[in-house]
């Protein structure tokens, strides 16, 4: 049974693609920050797949904090890789007492240090397969139009370090082809289930497709990344955002 690993697995991508990969019978390790959130994900998947799902409590805060990681599941031999790490809370932006640099410093940490470690000193040997999620945001800034709150709901270090993880993708695509990993991304763009109805509204009139994505939209673009469907594809940034940034 192939095995996989998913940083982010109890946010609202991570929750979606853990349960593509068991009902594709994987043996699913995933990371989260909270034993509440893993029992309560646990909880909402069927019992024959739960035997598949194996939960790693783990805060990536420091570069120790990763190399502890490495050292202790090295040796799983994973098979396929899924970067998803991310701290809703950094959305917060605050302008005093130098927040904003830790906040900077801290989505890059999570979205480029910690997908280039992982990608880099965890066993490459069984290792085919790498899909790193970014977002609409790292491919273009996000439309003023569509916010009410100056930004805030989208703070400026997001988008870049969203930018930063697709070159790193094409980076690591190059570096590791040598050993038969292909490494591509996902730019996902906005969806339901964590927005208002007006900004729903405001983004869906904004939208070629006329709407945000559903929850069910995630894991088939990660599966065809990480399946033979896509065998040809190393180094690609797949855009899955309803249209957005063709606008």
């Amino acid at each position: 049974m192939e095995k996989v690993l998913i940083t982010g697995g109890t946010g609202l991508l991570g929750k979606e693609i853990i349960k593509g990969f068991v009902k594709k019978n994987k043996k699913v390790y995933f990371t989260s920050t909270s034993n509440d959130k893993i029992n309560q994900f646990l909880k909402s998947l069927e019992i024959k797949y739960r035997k598949n799902c194996i939960p790693i409590v783990q805060k990536f805060n420091t570069i120790e904090d990763i190399n502890i990681f490495i050292q202790n599941y090295k040796k799983l031999n994973f098979n396929i890789l899924i970067n998803n790490a991310r701290d809703i809370s950094n959305l917060k932006i605050k302008y005093k007492n130098n927040d904003i640099f830790h906040s900077f410093n801290r989505e890059f940490f999570l979205a480029v240090y910690l997908p280039y470690f992982l990608s880099t000193k965890l066993n490459q040997k069984h290792l085919k397969t790498i899909v790193n999620i970014s977002s609409m945001y790292g491919v273009v800034p996000p439309n003023k139009n569509l916010y009410e709150d100056q930004y805030e709901s989208s703070p400026i270090y997001y988008g870049v370090s969203k930018a930063a993880e697709i070159h790193l993708t094409k980076e690591l695509a190059v570096r590791l082809s040598e050993k038969k990993i292909r490494v591509n991304s996902i730019s996902f763009g906005g969806f339901e289930g964590r927005v208002n109805k007006k900004f729903k509204f405001r983004y869906s009139k904004m939208c070629p497709l006329g709407r945000m994505l559903n929850l069910n939209e995630i894991f088939p673009s990660v599966w065809f990344l990480c399946s033979e469907e896509s065998s040809g594809a190393t180094g690609h940034n797949l855009v899955v955002d309803g249209g957005w940034t063709i606008w």
